[in-house]
């Protein structure tokens, strides 16, 4: 996803932040969320300077988010930015790291029928790759392999408990995937796919 097509597709999320009338406002409105949780990588095959099956512990993911959630719309569009990571252990003869990326996503949700103070829900989103990078300790080329660029996807499933008419709490589960990804240092690169499983909880606050 290229810098014009990203314009296009944020102006199209801003647009459906600002579609509000009086009767929207009475309903839902505009919303921030800050969430986070556990980020399991899968396991990748790395080639090139570095070689190797690394396997990874579980690692963190934060981030924030913008959204609004008006009766006028089907879904629930959203401006996401998101860090995760997560350790490689001693792979390729003693090498080590920590695989890291930053996101900026579009995701849309849509949010089933409320069921007492809860509302289950499914989303998909897409978005660029602000940055991805695994820095690598030990073994025969140790160094910081990066890279920027690119799309990556994600789809999620939960449900939000309303804990007041403006505070929603949530717990979802999400799949990411920034696809295979050639990271280069200085002298080197590498290749390796970089895919997580997620268990994120959040706090929305509606304005």
């Amino acid at each position: 996803m290229n810098s014009r097509h990203l314009s296009i597709a944020a102006a199209v999320v801003i647009a459906g932040l600002a579609g509000t009338d009086a009767r929207a406002q009475d309903l839902g409105g505009v919303y921030i969320e800050a969430f986070g949780g556990a980020s399991m990588l899968r396991d990748t095959t790395v080639k090139g300077a570095v070689a190797g099956k690394a396997t990874f512990g579980t690692g963190p993911v934060v981030g924030g988010a913008l959204g609004y959630d008006g009766a006028d719309l089907w879904f629930r569009p959203e401006i996401e930015f998101a860090y995760r990571s997560g350790d490689a252990g001693a792979f390729a003869g003693g090498a080590r790291g920590d695989f890291a990326s930053t996101t900026v996503m579009l995701n849309a949700h849509y949010d089933f029928d409320r069921l007492g103070a809860f509302t289950p829900y499914v989303g998909l989103g897409v978005g660029y790759v602000t940055e991805i990078d695994f820095d690598i300790t030990g073994g025969v080329a140790p160094g910081q392999y990066n890279d920027t660029g690119g799309v990556a996807y994600q789809a999620m499933a939960g449900a939000s408990y309303a804990a007041t008419d403006r505070i929603g709490l949530s717990a979802e589960l999400r799949y990411f995937d920034a696809g295979s990804r050639t990271l280069a240092s200085s002298t080197r690169s590498i290749t390796a796919d970089y895919q997580t499983f997620e268990l994120v909880l959040g706090a929305r606050y509606r304005f």
